[in-house]
């Protein structure tokens, strides 16, 4: 018995792309960018918010080869940080709540502050960064 394929029509074709492209978003959440500028004169800024599942918050700063870095972040409850690199592929730290190191080069790093993945509640933070 020989099977015949019969070609996928647009609706099926659509469904399929809907459903994809759900599961994607799911999976990758929300994420909220703000660029963080320090003051004139100053090295340290905080910054608070809150987050919940299925978001996060990136901070982007510009920052040069051999500056040192130090990032705290305070939160009751599951709520850490990622830190990379201007290149994105390389991590100085992963779910994180303290971070101090050398910068190895110049350019825009990347925090990303993110929750438990088990949390439904919204969980509040405080994010203080020093770059000299």
């Amino acid at each position: 018995m020989k099977l015949q394929s019969k070609p996928l029509s647009s609706i099926s074709i659509l469904l399929l792309v809907l459903m994809t492209s759900a599961v994607v978003f799911s999976q990758k959440g929300t994420s909220i960018v703000t660029r963080i500028k320090f003051p004139r004169g100053r090295t340290t800024t905080v910054e608070r918010d809150s987050v919940h599942r299925g978001m996060s918050h990136d901070y982007l700063l510009k920052a040069s080869a051999g500056q040192t870095m130090t990032v705290h972040l305070a939160a009751r409850g599951g709520v850490c940080f990622d830190l990379y690199t201007p290149r994105l592929t390389d991590s100085l730290a992963q779910c994180s709540k303290d971070w101090s190191g050398e910068l190895p080069r110049s350019g825009d790093y990347r925090i990303n502050v993110l929750p438990d993945t088990t949390t439904e509640r919204s969980i509040p933070y405080t994010l203080e960064v020093t770059v000299r």
